[in-house]
């Protein structure tokens, strides 16, 4: 399992093709636990970037 310092502001992961028309990836556990391990998140486009927030 990948280890994150503690004060990290960024996360790289990397995503995999799920043999069906999305891919997957693992949230970061400080990702995850911020959030709330929710059971959805949601991607929103705003200009250039992208948020996530859970749904």
């Amino acid at each position: 399992m990948t280890r994150w310092k503690k004060d990290a502001k960024e996360f790289s992961v990397s995503l995999s093709n799920d043999g069906s028309d999305g891919l997957s990836c693992r949230l970061p556990k400080p990702i995850s636990e911020m959030l709330g391990k929710p059971e959805k998140i949601k991607f929103i486009i705003r200009g250039k970037g992208i948020t996530v927030t859970k749904d």
